[in-house]
């Protein structure tokens, strides 16, 4: 079982619905805190849902970074973990982070076992959620917010501590999910 096999089962079995809702976007590797980290699966809608996917041939090496960078920014996280790694894993990640274990069956077929359910990220970081933002969708929610003048020149990485300090954190937060759910165009060549 690898990573391959256990992302199309999520998506396929956890992800379903999502995958038929027009307000919600199922984005594949999201690169979060400026490149550090990329989410294996975000989904945003309401909220900014990261599912971290660790296959039974993966190792848990690079687990406590990617806990400290998806707890800066992901507003639920389900960790999607192979069984030869649960026990480790859940060591690893903090209580409100969601556990699924995933096994192969004798023909092949990848089954999911909820173990513990995700609950709400206390911690989030308003810079690093800024982050997520393109230079132009900076400047949108500045000019939304009233505070584009003197700004619209600014660099992306000063535009990104203006928005975090001028938007309080919970219309920050919705203001970011709205962005990524408008763009058309994810990656530049």
């Amino acid at each position: 079982m690898n990573d391959i096999d256990v992302r199309n089962a999520v998506h396929k079995k956890l992800l379903k619905r999502h995958h038929s809702d027009a307000d919600t976007l199922v984005l594949d590797e999201l690169g979060i805190c400026l490149g550090a980290c990329r989410v294996d699966i975000a989904v945003v809608n309401g909220i900014l849902h990261g599912y971290e996917l660790k296959s039974a041939k993966d190792t848990l090496e690079r687990l406590p970074a990617q806990v400290k960078y998806y707890s800066a920014v992901m507003d639920k996280v389900t960790l999607v973990v192979s069984d030869n790694h649960y026990e480790e894993a859940k060591k690893i990640v903090p209580d409100w982070w969601g556990i699924k274990v995933v096994t192969q069956g004798s023909r092949g077929g990848i089954h999911i076992v909820h173990e513990r359910a995700e609950k709400t990220n206390r911690s989030i970081d308003p810079l690093r959620v800024a982050q997520l933002l393109w230079k132009e969708e900076c400047l949108t929610l500045l000019e939304k917010w009233g505070s584009l003048k003197g700004n619209k020149s600014k660099p992306r990485h000063k535009l990104w501590a203006i928005v975090s300090e001028t938007i309080p954190e919970k219309q920050l937060r919705n203001e970011v999910r709205l962005q990524l759910k408008k763009r058309t165009e994810w990656r530049t060549n």
